[in-house]
């Protein structure tokens, strides 16, 4: 967590409407060891990735944390990502990126970026982005940004690419459009006609690939089968509904600042340790914040919390009930049915 400061507005971020505390910018020297213990703890790869506001902001100490890492041994397992929205990348940014991370996301919302976004990055900045080895694409769907409009732009992205430069497909996610005190309220009126429609429109494509081989974007394919191998990971360890907040943060993901505060969530300023404390105590102050069993009181009976997993636990009562479970069963009820129209093949 490198601080807050952004040189964008976006128009649905969520830092501007629950973090009130600056992060300090200087680095704690104990952080460079605390990054390497947790590595070489770890028997698969750790991923370290930058966040904002917006990273590029904070260049110049994200290149100093990893030459801090560097001279002291950067372990094997350890790799480096970011998401950004792309406005700083320029040459010398892609040399250094090229050779130190293994993914770097870019925030982009297709056709209607400029209205969420002040700033569309693959109109302005292509050129450099697609000098990256490594990128991919994540936006968030809102009133202003359809499932299937978005994925015409990311496929004719897509096209772009393969054709005319790396030949390598682009990975695209999905983000949903979190009301965590939205203060943009156009961003969630949508037309849930047009959602269904839309949403049905790539599952019936989809059921038509398997069932009759007929052909289907590489974007829509692999949207799809993200949420069939998440259903498929619910049914093998019979994970139909969370034991604690789905994303994992303050256990498996941990959200550390430069100076070594611990937080529950990168997008809030919410405390639950420094890097010195012991974990099985900052494990009982993640616990204390989890909200898993009382979004289970509303979330049970959903016919699709198995691809939910009860949402995100920022998003209050109040704003489930107004809008966002029912854009959540209005994208995911038709995988749902996709799933058992497919059957066990």
């Amino acid at each position: 967590m490198l601080g807050h400061e952004c040189n964008l507005q976006c128009k649905y971020c969520l830092q501007h409407d629950v973090v009130n505390v600056a992060l300090g910018k200087e680095i704690n020297p104990k952080l460079y060891d605390f990054i390497i213990d947790v590595a070489n703890n770890q028997q698969q790869r750790l991923g370290l990735q930058f966040y904002g506001g917006e990273p590029l902001v904070f260049w110049h100490k994200i290149k100093e944390l990893i030459d801090g890492l560097e001279n002291r041994g950067i372990p094997k397992n350890l790799y480096f990502s970011m998401i950004t929205n792309g406005k700083l990348i320029d040459t010398d940014k892609v040399e250094y990126l090229n050779k130190y991370f293994s993914n770097v996301t870019i925030s982009w919302d297709g056709r209607n970026s400029n209205i969420t976004r002040g700033y569309n990055a693959f109109e302005d900045n292509k050129e450099n982005i697609f000098q990256l080895k490594n990128f991919s694409v994540s936006g968030v769907i809102s009133a202003f940004n359809y499932i299937e409009d978005y994925m015409e732009d990311c496929e004719e992205l897509n096209a772009d690419y393969v054709e005319n430069y790396n030949g390598k497909t682009i990975s695209f996610n999905v983000d949903e459009l979190l009301d965590v005190n939205l203060q943009n309220q156009d961003l969630k009126s949508f037309d849930f006609d047009k959602v269904k429609t839309q949403i049905t429109n790539i599952c019936e494509q989809y059921r038509r690939f398997i069932q009759e081989q007929q052909p289907i974007s590489v974007v829509r394919k692999r949207y799809i089968e993200s949420k069939i191998g998440y259903l498929k990971n619910a049914m093998k360890w019979k994970h139909y509904k969370p034991t604690r907040d789905r994303c994992g943060n303050g256990c498996e993901v941990l959200n550390v600042d430069l100076q070594g505060n611990l937080y529950k969530c990168h997008n809030t300023d919410t405390k639950v340790g420094v890097i010195t404390d012991n974990f099985f105590d900052i494990l009982q102050n993640v616990f204390a914040l989890d909200k898993a069993v009382e979004t289970s009181e509303i979330c049970d009976e959903c016919p699709v919390q198995v691809l939910c997993m009860n949402g995100c636990p920022l998003v209050e009562y109040e704003a489930r009930n107004n809008f966002y479970c029912m854009m959540s069963i209005t994208m995911n009820h038709p995988i749902l049915e996709l799933v058992l129209a497919l059957g066990s093949d």
